[in-house]
């Protein structure tokens, strides 16, 4: 059974001090530059982990808040001169029409009802405003599920990919719920394809290919 916000919090409060060890610094690095390409304006990165992708966002001039419903989460941001707070990605305490940019990495399939999170990030969105996105492909997803369990015996263990969420989307589902939130001008893409860094340039020709259906990770921008 997935697991509920609550518990996704208590999740992460366990892993913060240690995540940034333990996360692919490649796949972060390649959403961050997806990120800082299409952010415009204030920024609200919500679900914004250690707050690598807000402080990159900070350094290209923006104005950023960063929210992680972990509170330790929270204070590694704050660790890095990030201005965060903890909420719940459900319930945004932020007025109508507050920022220029919602972007959120890897967190709509941790959520009980993703739904209410893009409503909400409609909500706090400027009218024209930009959302996005990043969520784990489900049919590679699914694969490297596969794999860790398989390493998982021989001592690979112990990273943040190790929690109970198993269910993911496919591209088609993430539009769909994109579109049925209100959001227009959807695009997406994938990127990854060997989640290895010195074969980035590899990466970005077979991401112009069919390859690119086997990528890691869908990213997608939409607006308001």
């Amino acid at each position: 059974m997935k697991p509920t916000n609550s518990e996704i919090s208590s999740i992460f409060n366990n892993a913060a001090s240690r995540y940034d060890s333990i996360t692919n610094s490649y796949a972060i690095r390649r959403r961050m530059e997806f990120f800082v390409a299409r952010a415009e304006g204030k920024c609200l990165e919500v679900g914004a982990g250690t707050g690598s992708i807000s402080k990159a966002l900070v350094e290209r001039g923006h104005e950023v808040l960063a929210t992680d419903i972990s509170l330790k989460m929270v204070e590694e941001m704050k660790k890095k001169g990030v201005n965060a707070i903890m909420c719940d990605a459900e319930k945004l305490p932020f007025p109508d029409a507050t920022f220029d940019t919602v972007l959120a990495s890897e967190v709509l399939y941790y959520l009980d009802h993703p739904e209410l999170f893009l409503s909400e990030a409609r909500r706090v969105l400027k009218p024209g405003g930009v959302l996005l996105l990043s969520s784990a492909n489900a049919r590679v997803a699914r694969f490297y599920d596969w794999l860790r369990a398989v390493l998982r015996p021989f001592g690979f263990s112990g990273t943040y990919f190790d929690d109970p969420v198993h269910t993911f989307f496919l591209e088609r589902e993430l539009r769909q719920l994109v579109e049925n939130a209100g959001f227009g001008a959807i695009q997406t893409r994938k990127i990854i394809v060997l989640p290895l860094s010195f074969l980035d340039s590899i990466n970005k020709i077979l991401e112009c290919t069919p390859f690119r259906h086997a990528g890691a990770f869908v990213m997608l921008s939409a607006r308001k």
